[in-house]
């Protein structure tokens, strides 16, 4: 199993102006969405994963892109995630080393899981080594997303979320049921 490296992606940020969430909600395979889990600090990695996940027909919810988001943490932040998790069927949770860090992410986890179910919430490990993921406690409970061979963000049939019980489903599979 490898799992996906810094050096397979490219640093890139998008522009708050950035069109990426107009897309949220037309979606080729059924109004499939997804919300992607992120920290702040990992933001300049985000825009290739949006960009792999958007080829696989599905609009993806990125958080520092939603101008009605407001930059401070409030009751009113939360509310806005909690609806816009609520408005997704699928939840990827995007795990950096820099992701234990983060009071926020582990927050959003529980509402996925709560909200679109334990089997619609994946792990998409980030990691320097394509042969070990360091994750947190809980990358051991939902599905990593991964490949069978060395990972590449151009082919979309190599990519696999395996579950704790050893199962797998391939990511386009996934993004459809």
């Amino acid at each position: 199993m490898a799992f996906l490296t810094f050096g397979n992606l490219r640093q890139q940020t998008f522009n708050k102006s950035e069109a990426v969430n107009l897309s949220y909600g037309n979606s080729s395979y059924g109004g499939k969405r997804v919300f992607l889990s992120y920290r702040r600090e990992d933001r300049e990695w985000v825009q290739s994963i949006v960009a792999f996940l958007t080829g696989l027909g599905v609009s993806i919810y990125v958080d520092y892109l939603d101008q009605t988001l407001e930059d401070n943490t409030s009751e009113s932040v939360a509310v806005k995630l909690r609806t816009h998790i609520s408005n997704c069927t699928k939840f990827l949770c995007l795990a950096t080393p820099n992701s234990s860090k983060s009071k926020w992410m582990p927050w959003e986890l529980g509402l996925g899981d709560r909200i679109v179910n334990y089997t619609n919430v994946a792990i998409l490990p980030l990691t320097n080594d394509s042969n070990s993921f360091g994750d947190q406690e809980y990358g051991k409970i939902y599905g990593q997303v991964s490949s069978k061979y060395v990972f590449s963000v151009a082919d979309h049939n190599d990519w696999f979320i395996t579950y704790p019980n050893g199962s797998t489903v391939k990511l386009i599979d996934w993004l459809r049921s």
